[in-house]
């Protein structure tokens, strides 16, 4: 689909912009020490979708050195970064639709703001290929911003170039897990402020096989 090409383009773009603006944001911090408490050791395996300049996988392996970490992202110039950034993690470009193409499993799979890219139906089939990729008792972490599929549409950034942005209703998500098989959801909001005028709400859910 034409969006997706010029999504996957602004992304390979901006990814510099991405790394200065986000390398060190910190208010999501306890989602992922909560991931972490609900993964089973200090050696987990975990696949990262969407993991942009390794932002996320910086974090994990800081508080769990030995987690063994395939972190993957769409776009070639996010990927140079993150394992410029993160040298002991295994990096892979990888579109998040293409889920079935990896034969490993993982205790963990960590989707920091990748769903917000996918349309519904692609989001359901990566909530389908995770579970398949989950060990029994792993964990799904998702992040978004809930609203309603209408409102999604074409976001320009700073530099002009544009994003499709997916607006995903929480109770949809909360039933796709739920039908995909995964038993345990715990659901967090973190208000994140775009400007000084701007707040908005983002939503994470931790789902277990």
């Amino acid at each position: 689909m034409e969006h997706y090409e010029e999504t996957h383009t602004t992304w390979n773009s901006i990814a510099q912009c991405y790394e200065d603006m986000f390398m060190d944001l910190e208010i999501y911090n306890d989602s992922y020490n909560r991931f972490c408490e609900l993964l089973p050791n200090d050696k987990a395996p975990i696949l990262e979708i969407g993991c942009g300049p390794g932002n996320i996988t910086k974090y994990l392996l800081q508080k769990h050195p030995n987690y063994q970490i395939l972190a993957t992202d769409v776009a070639p110039n996010m990927i140079s970064l993150a394992q410029k950034n993160v040298p002991n993690a295994r990096f892979q470009q990888l579109d998040g639709r293409h889920l079935h193409t990896i034969s490993e499993t993982f205790h963990g799979i960590m989707c920091g703001f990748t769903i917000p890219y996918l349309s519904p139906q692609d989001t359901d089939q990566l909530i389908k290929n995770a579970h398949i990729l989950l060990q029994p008792r792993g964990v799904l972490y998702l992040s978004f911003v809930s609203g309603n599929d209408t409102e999604s549409g074409f976001i320009s950034g700073s530099t002009g170039e544009r994003t499709y942005f997916y607006y995903h209703d929480t109770t949809t998500i909360k039933k796709t897990l739920t039908t995909q098989g995964f038993q345990s959801i715990e659901h967090f909001e973190i208000p994140y402020k775009r400007s000084e005028d701007v707040t908005e709400m983002h939503t994470i859910l931790l789902a277990q096989k």
